[in-house]
């Protein structure tokens, strides 16, 4: 924690953490509890002990030593004094860099193959925004401190902000000291109000809570806190990352193997879908081919019917033959005959073309001079029309005298002239007659 404070740890810690960025190095923030309410940056990691060791010297109760424990061989059974707390930051709130880092085999140390041989590779992710990030890791703090830190913001001593690593991440060192109820100058260990089990914490049923149960509250509350105050943490929020109690040498393998258990997981969701979609080809090919072998049965029954059919098909082939000899033998004396009247009828056609002919020339000489009486007759009644004054005086003279009796014949010839004009009108055709009339 803080190592970016001592160029020396940098290089101690990027040795055994393959995770670490030392150019980014400089991003992390190391901040101390100010012992006023509040935080300042730490340019010297002894500022966090020399805090933390007055807080030590407010306690009276004497602190226990652990032991060792001989069915487990750990040391146990001591007083708890600190608590490490790490909060990583969303991934909403990140860009991905994927294939950053490779995946190391943890017994060997070296790269470790997926299950074509190639590098399995992991991505790296940063910060979108690190002011966005500083607030949101603020902002964990302070629900820690309220709700799951005994002595409250007092008793964090300071906390990093890594932005150096595969993911951002917090990481807050804490004590478990409350002030003493019964001495307000002093402190006393909460560790077991805070983190396991004590008669004094209790469930709604009146039931001692259990350190479990406490995590498990602390997590969602946690959560809650975080999506009130506008956080997209909801799709990607793991509880088990936050308030982690392993150690990083040891998240840090776990978190490669459950990569490597992703990625073999994906590869053999990958490999069934493959086999779902080969079995499904193979069913669908399987249909095609019964469906063409009944297309085949049923080609082979069609031949057969057809075979049996021959003989029949054979006979009424024969008919129908004869049956177009027939037709074409009939066609064929209808065509002579045809020819043989056409040449027969030849020398009447001719005739009878050139005897139109003279009817037709004979009908345009009558019809020219049918237009010539016409225009004769029209005269002829105009000229009549004219003398008609002069026949009534001619039929009005005196018919006692050798000029009246002469009028009186020249109106009657007129008179006779005009009637037979009439008559011939009368009997003349309206219109021009046409060849055949």
């Amino acid at each position: 924690m803080m190592r970016e404070l001592d160029e020396d740890s940098i290089a101690y810690w990027a040795k055994r953490n393959p995770n670490i960025v030392v150019a980014d190095e400089v991003l992390n923030e190391a901040m101390v509890n100010d012992g006023d309410g509040g935080f300042r940056r730490c340019v010297d990691r002894q500022d966090v002990l020399d805090y933390g060791a007055d807080r030590v010297r407010r306690v009276k109760r004497k602190f226990r030593d652990d032991k060792l424990d001989p069915t487990t061989s750990k040391m146990k059974g001591g007083t708890v004094t600190t608590s490490l707390l790490v909060s990583h930051l969303p991934k909403s709130m990140c860009v991905e860099i994927p294939g950053f880092y490779p995946v190391l085999d943890s017994r060997t140390g070296e790269a470790a193959l997926d299950a074509d041989g190639e590098p399995m590779m992991r991505s790296r992710w940063v910060a979108r925004d690190r002011d966005e990030a500083r607030r949101y890791f603020q902002d964990v703090i302070q629900y820690l401190s309220a709700e799951a830190i005994p002595g409250g913001p007092d008793a964090v001593l300071g906390y990093d902000i890594q932005h150096s690593e595969s993911t951002p991440h917090v990481q807050i060192i804490a004590d478990t000291f409350a002030p003493d109820p019964k001495d307000e100058e002093s402190l006393r260990v909460e560790s077991s109000q805070a983190w396991f089990s004590h008669r004094e914490v209790k469930d709604k049923q009146g039931r001692q809570k259990s350190g479990k149960t406490k995590l498990r509250e602390y997590h969602r509350g946690l959560k809650q806190h975080l999506v009130d105050r506008g956080y997209d943490i909801s799709p990607d929020f793991d509880e088990k990352r936050h308030l982690v109690g392993m150690g990083k040498e040891e998240y840090g393998r776990t978190m490669d193997a459950k990569r490597s258990v992703d990625i073999l997981r994906d590869r053999a969701v990958e490999d069934h879908e493959k086999l779902n979609g080969w079995d499904a080809e193979l069913l669908d090919r399987r249909h095609e081919l019964e469906g063409e072998a009944e297309r085949q049965r049923d080609h082979m029954e069609s031949l057969e019917r057809r075979e049996a059919d021959l003989p029949m098909l054979r006979r009424h082939l024969e008919e129908e033959v004869r049956k177009d000899g027939v037709k074409a033998a009939e066609a064929e004396i209808k065509e002579h005959v045809q020819r043989g009247v056409a040449t027969a009828l030849a020398p009447a056609q001719a005739l009878l073309d050139r005897q139109r002919e003279q009817l037709e020339e004979q009908l345009t000489l009558a019809a020219k001079e049918r237009d010539a009486y016409t225009s004769t007759a029209a005269q002829f009644d105009q000229m009549i029309r004219n003398l008609q004054p002069l026949v009534k005086r001619w039929e009005q003279a005196n018919p006692h005298t050798d000029k009246g009796a002469r009028a009186q014949r020249n109106a009657a010839r007129l008179r006779q002239f005009e009637q037979r004009a009439s008559q011939f009108r009368s009997e003349a055709p309206e219109h021009d007659p046409q060849p055949g009339e």
